[in-house]
């Protein structure tokens, strides 16, 4: 048995509280990952896991012997990357987890400059909107927009995303434009809906910060939606800068509302504490916030 390996998988299955998860992260067929955990417990003498059919429970063994197993790894995952770093290039994968829309027009393209120069490094990209749980999907790093709930990820702030509030012309012929925040409650709103404040938007304006609760037939957990709905004349909308831009310069969509600027949106880095952050998640943690800021 390699104990190495077979502490690692065990960290795993812990976090990601399923063998069939680990086998497919690990690429290993699932009886050999419970044949991992199963060497590793006839070595120790005693039971780590008990298992049930629907799910893992930790022995109070398993508890002691899966802190240990952490301090281990991370201390030789921190020995390993700093001898890599005065090596070589950083090698090895990681795990990046980002918005889809946000993650497609900005950060994927950086992607491709990171792995320019960085081409041994391999980058596992996931693209999602809802927020994940990053120790359990084995996640390195997540790309969060928007406020952050309390946790005991480590937070490192990447930049700030521009909104527009924006409609179609034709929208606009047809409904006239709101020149006040008091209009917006005549208009057809287009609402995205993962934000905490849901259909309350908030503005900065002569008179400082502003608020205002808007309706409208159309709401989504997609910016790329909300874009669309934008387009077609669905109604009046606050989107990210990113998206929309370019339809601002070529006239697809006109900026409203001039006095009244949308809330910047803070764009973070998050990451599971470590005592010794991998040298391949420092390069691009700070690669992305020179890019993202410069």
């Amino acid at each position: 048995m390699d104990r190495i390996s077979a502490m690692q998988i065990f960290r795993r299955v812990v976090e990601a509280g399923s063998f069939s998860a680990v086998s497919r992260e690990m690429q290993l067929s699932q009886p050999t990952v419970s044949k991992q955990i199963a060497a590793l417990e006839d070595h120790l003498g005693t039971k780590l896991l008990s298992r049930s059919t629907r799910q893992l429970n930790l022995t109070d063994a398993g508890h002691h012997y899966y802190e240990r197993c952490c301090q281990i790894l991370d201390e030789l995952s921190g020995a390993e990357a700093e001898i890599r770093e005065q090596q070589t290039l950083p090698t090895g994968l990681l795990r990046v987890n980002v918005p889809i829309a946000a993650g497609r027009m900005k950060i994927l393209p950086l992607v491709w400059k990171f792995r320019e120069r960085y081409p041994d490094l391999k980058i596992d990209m996931h693209f999602d909107d809802h927020y994940v749980d990053l120790v359990k999907e084995g996640v390195d790093v997540a790309i969060r927009i928007g406020d952050l709930s309390d946790s005991s990820l480590v937070a490192r702030k990447m930049g700030t995303i521009p909104r527009y509030t924006v409609a179609s012309p034709e929208y606009l012929e047809k409904h006239g434009e709101p020149e006040t925040l008091e209009d917006l409650h005549q208009h057809e709103c287009v609402v995205y809906n993962l934000l905490n404040t849901r259909n309350e938007w908030h503005f900065t304006s002569k008179q400082g910060k502003e608020k205002i609760s808007v309706k409208g037939g159309f709401s989504s957990n997609s910016p790329d939606a909300m874009r669309e709905a934008a387009l077609t004349g669905q109604g009046v909308a606050v989107i990210l800068g990113w998206l929309v831009e370019e339809d601002i310069e070529q006239g697809r969509l006109k900026v409203v509302l001039n006095d009244y600027v949308p809330t910047a949106l803070g764009l973070n880095a998050i990451y599971p504490e470590r005592r010794f952050m991998p040298a391949k998640l420092s390069l691009f943690l700070d690669f992305l916030q020179s890019e993202l800021q410069g």
